[in-house]
């Protein structure tokens, strides 16, 4: 039956009303489809960009959290010993926090980023086992760029660019 409605089609007078009534129905119909089709992939185009927004808010907070929650403990190790008595930071429990966003690091950051915060979290804890520092060695150890988070710091700021540059 097809068939003959194509060869149907081709013994139809082909006068202007026809062509011009032909062309109106076309023209639509591709209009619509590639109007539809652009909506499709803009709609897509931004919604992949939302989740990306989404993805780097989450981790500039996770890895902000991260950094400002070693940085207490790791000022805490410089000025007190593991077995300090009077240390209530430098209990072990203490460290739940650093090992919990670590953990959650875990779930979705690249391995570049869990090495290196691991290596923060080992330096703490070799921190607590090394003598005390007095506030003057905790300044010059800062003075002369010796940053246990920069590392840490680095690794995250180039995945985040690297984010930023997909959306």
């Amino acid at each position: 039956m097809c068939l003959t409605q194509m060869i149907s089609l081709r013994d139809l007078p082909l006068n202007p009303p026809t062509i011009t009534a032909l062309a109106a129905i076309f023209g639509s119909l591709i209009g619509g489809f590639t109007s539809s089709l652009g909506t499709w992939i803009t709609q897509r185009h931004q919604d992949r960009r939302q989740l990306l927004a989404k993805i780097l808010v989450h981790r500039e907070e996770l890895y902000s959290d991260f950094i400002s929650e070693s940085a207490r403990l790791l000022v805490d190790a410089f000025g007190h010993d593991a077995d300090d008595p009077k240390n209530l930071i430098g209990d072990p429990r203490n460290l739940i926090p650093v090992y919990a966003l670590l953990s959650r690091i875990r779930l979705g950051s690249s391995a570049k980023i869990l090495t290196a915060g691991q290596e923060v979290v080992n330096t703490i804890i070799n921190a607590y086992r090394e003598p005390n520092l007095t506030p003057q060695q905790i300044e010059v150890k800062a003075i002369n760029g010796d940053d246990p988070l920069k590392n840490f710091s680095d690794v995250c700021r180039l995945e985040l660019e690297s984010i930023r540059r997909e959306l």
